[in-house]
């Protein structure tokens, strides 16, 4: 079973945008205590008749457990740089919130902003149904964590000064429910920060592997707004995150209203562009002779296995001490995921960064670790190449910056 209609406008009419047969849904392998296998499924990402929303018309509802009760947790931060900018994001928050407010952390992951939060907090509470989350985890750190969907039973009709859902509402095949439930447990004084990945982004970028299986739909800005003012919240502030790749708002009750969808947004040349850096992408691919280290276990990588299952992949490396041991996986691919070192550098002839949203650092750790060999992104926006971040995988000319 998949999405018939469009959540944003109720049309059943759309038009094939974007494809992958075999996607794993996963970024690596599940740890084999949680029982799931790691699984593929199906890409088909369409536009919207009417308005143009874009959405993974495939995406399998009956495989929702297998991607968030059991999900794979991939938000831990591994740099200076992600640590500051979750401090960033905290501070936000908090800074136009009421003083030590009642926290809720919806879909937090491993709770990393939670922690952060609760330095300044009366009480957080983070509901995130992965179960590679141990309770043990969380002891004295001032989180009490709900291993469960939103809303949690524990906190029955609690009502909470703040709501955070970062990286959430886009997993979610039907997001009015959802977000009118946030609304309703959101005091009359509080504020709500929502964070989701810009459409907008993939607009401008044609960013392929930005396509991949657990996220189901793909909002632009007055789209999201929209579902935001039927829901009863009110819009006080819109922000790019992440130089544009994502956005948040941040949010206070308000009442629901009726609102018409946007105006239908046309697709354009979008198709074909991304049909266009496929070609690119395998081209590129078959050209490289020799091992291939990919870098980031993550959403990225995930859709380049999808995309990209016949390459020359040798070895994953990630930061995340967790990670060490697990295997990354996609069509007849099973890489062992390993911590970098000048070691394991050695017999690699090219190094492709898919952490990209960190390709800077990255880079010039790789280097640091005396890898002399070709170093690319999956990055496709116009920071590849500049201020010592690789050249992009799906430049046209990777001679050209």
């Amino acid at each position: 079973m998949g999405i018939a209609y469009c959540v944003v406008c109720g049309e059943t009419a759309a038009e094939p945008v974007f494809a992958v047969d075999c996607a794993p849904i996963h970024p690596f392998c599940p740890p084999t205590a949680l029982g799931i296998a790691p699984g593929f499924g199906t890409l088909n990402i369409v536009a919207c008749s009417s308005c143009g929303h874009l959405y993974n018309a495939a995406f399998d509802l009956d495989r929702l457990d297998d991607l968030y009760a059991a999900s794979v947790l991939t938000n831990t931060p591994v740099s200076e740089s992600m640590i500051r900018n979750l401090e960033v994001t905290a501070d936000y928050i908090l800074s136009r919130a009421p003083a030590h407010p009642l926290v809720v952390d919806v879909g937090g992951g491993t709770g990393v902003l939670s922690r952060t939060m609760a330095r300044r907090a009366r009480e957080v509470h983070l509901v995130e149904p992965s179960r590679a989350l141990r309770q043990e985890d969380f002891a004295g750190t001032g989180v009490t964590l709900h291993q469960c969907n939103f809303p949690a039973p524990a906190l029955g009709d609690r009502r909470f000064d703040v709501i955070v859902s970062r990286q959430v509402v886009e997993h979610i095949p039907e997001p009015l429910p959802f977000l009118e439930a946030l609304r309703a447990r959101l005091e009359a004084h509080g504020v709500a920060y929502i964070e989701i990945p810009s459409a907008e982004y993939i607009d401008r970028t044609r960013s392929i592997v930005d396509f991949h299986y657990p996220h189901v739909h793909y909002y632009r800005r007055e789209e999201f707004e929209m579902l935001l003012v039927r829901a009863g919240f009110e819009v006080m502030e819109v922000v790019d995150v992440k130089d544009g790749h994502d956005r948040g708002f941040l949010l206070r009750a308000g009442r629901a209203r009726a609102v018409s969808p946007p105006r239908g947004e046309a697709t354009g040349s979008l198709g074909a562009d991304l049909a266009e850096r496929v070609q690119l992408g395998r081209a590129r691919l078959n050209a490289i002779d020799g091992a291939i280290a990919l870098y980031g276990a993550n959403a990225y990588s995930q859709a380049l296995f999808g995309l990209f299952p016949n390459a020359k992949y040798a070895v994953m490396f990630d930061d995340t001490p967790q990670y060490e041991g697990q295997r990354a996986y996609g069509p007849g691919i099973n890489l062992p995921i390993r911590r970098p070192s000048a070691e394991a550098l050695e017999d690699v002839a090219v190094v492709i960064i898919t952490a990209y949203l960190h390709d800077l650092g990255i880079g010039q750790r790789v280097r640091h670790l005396g890898f002399q060999g070709p170093i690319y992104t999956v990055r496709a926006d116009d920071l590849a190449g500049t201020e010592q971040r690789p050249p992009a995988l799906f430049q046209s000319d990777l001679t050209a910056k």
